[in-house]
This record gives C-alpha cells, sequence and structure tokens, in this order.
C-alpha cells in the first residue's frame, strides 16, 4: 500500500478548504512515495516542519522496489496529523504497527460504520478475496458526502487476487447512490506516472502495470446493494445490429 503524487494531490484538495480535521480510514497503512518537495508543494512549507523520517525506510523502499529513487521514507501518520487528518488504519496484519487487525472479507466491525469523511483505498482490496464485501465495508464507513479514493491495479498481474476493471467502480458505487467525482489511470514509471483517461464501461486496452484511480462521494446513507454490471442494463438481450 502507497501513497503517490496523484493520490496526495487528490488528499490536497480534499483538505485544502477544510477547518475541522478530516477523519479518515485508510485500508491498509499507506507508504509516503514521494519526496518532501512534492509534499511541500501540495501542502505548503509549514508541514514539512513536522516531518519524521522511519528508521525502517530501506526494507520499505526495498519491498516498494523504490530504493533507487528515494532515500528514506516520510512516516505517514506524522505527516496526516501535520495536514490535519485523524487517520484509523485497518489491514489483515499490522505491517507497520499501528493498524487495527480487521479482516476487510467480512463485514465492518459496528464502530467503524457511518464514522468517516474520507475512506483511502492505496492499493488493498486487490487483495480481499472477497472483494465485494470489502467494497461494501468502505461504503459503509463513509458519512454523508464523505469520499473514497481509490487507487488499485489495472493490468498487474499477480500482484492481487484481483485486476479491477473501471467498471467495477462505476457500477457499484453508481448504483450505490455515489457520485462518481474522478476516474483515470496511471501508467508508466509508477515514481512519475502518466495520468491518462480511460471509458467507464467500454472496452479498452492499456499498457502492463496500469492502475486505476477513482474519486467517488457517498450522497446519503441508503441501503448497500450489489450492482448488475452496465453491460447488462445497456443491453439485456446481448445482441448487436
Amino acid at each position: 500500500m502507497a501513497l503517490l503524487k496523484h493520490q496526495l494531490e487528490i488528499l490536497a484538495e480534499i483538505t485544502k478548504s477544510r477547518d475541522e480535521p478530516l477523519k479518515m480510514l485508510s485500508f491498509g497503512y499507506p507508504d509516503l512515495l514521494v519526496e518532501s518537495s512534492v509534499i511541500e508543494k501540495l501542502f505548503g512549507p509549514a508541514v514539512t516542519g513536522h516531518f519524521q523520517t522511519r528508521e525502517d525506510s530501506t526494507e520499505i523502499l526495498n519491498w516498494h522496489g523504490f530504493s533507487d529513487r528515494l532515500s528514506e521514507v516520510i512516516d505517514s501518520d506524522h505527516f496526516f496529523s501535520a495536514i490535519n487528518v485523524e487517520a484509523v488504519y485497518v489491514d489483515i496484519v499490522k505491517s507497520r504497527n499501528v493498524e487495527r487487525l480487521v479482516d476487510l472479507n467480512e463485514p465492518l466491525p459496528d464502530d467503524l460504520i457511518g464514522q468517516f469523511d474520507f475512506v483511502l483505498d492505496p492499493g488493498t482490496i486487490e487483495h480481499c478475496c472477497n472483494i465485494g464485501q470489502a467494497l461494501k465495508n468502505i461504503a459503509a464507513a463513509l458519512k454523508p458526502d464523505g469520499r473514497v479514493c481509490h487507487s488499485s491495479p489495472l493490468s498487474m498481474f499477480n500482484h492481487g487476487f484481483y485486476n479491477i476493471n473501471p467498471t467495477l467502480f462505476v457500477d457499484f458505487y453508481g448504483q450505490n447512490n455515489f457520485e462518481i467525482e474522478f476516474l483515470a489511470a496511471t501508467t508508466g514509471d509508477r515514481f512519475q506516472p502518466n495520468l491518462i483517461s480511460v471509458p467507464e464501461t467500454e472496452r479498452f486496452t492499456i499498457d502492463p502495470e496500469a492502475s486505476t484511480l477513482f474519486v467517488a462521494r457517498r450522497n446519503e446513507i441508503s441501503p448497500l446493494i450489489w450492482p448488475i454490471q452496465s453491460k447488462y442494463l445497456q443491453n439485456p438481450t446481448l445482441k448487436s445490429e
């Protein structure tokens, strides 16, 4: 799980107009894999005074394959505090020793439901075998007007259990009374990726190692349903002239 430049741009846009703390639930602990200059540009120079470098930076960078791009890892938890984000991390393991152990294949614990302004999926749900329940957990955790941001593999074979097509996000959130605010794909160098447009439901091709970047806002609390894929709603006869 990682936080890269384009995800930070989304977070900066969400936090810049808020006076009160942003309550965030993160599916997994997101390692901050950018240079400090990127954070300073997005969040201002005052934030950098609160940075703490992780003692296990070398091991984290080796794990992500970024040892040739960065020399240290800024601790994400201190960074979130500096930008007025109150973060809770849930995962199946305590990889960074601050996570609450929660099996995201199962329904979310009651005390996490409807509590958050923002849910961050920095590359976690593809590792959940019961991915549909993981999506319902994200939606259920949000308050009205809360937002979710996914960064998920689109063409990363054997990275997780799944590569995730845009239509899953579009159909799940669209049919559960969310407003889709952003959809794109990242390709190329993960450290400095290209941001490209992708269709919501139509077929397309893309380079290997691409990811989907997606943001949606919850309009109101309502029962969550399993979506029907758009291709069956748009053409239930499954015929073409």
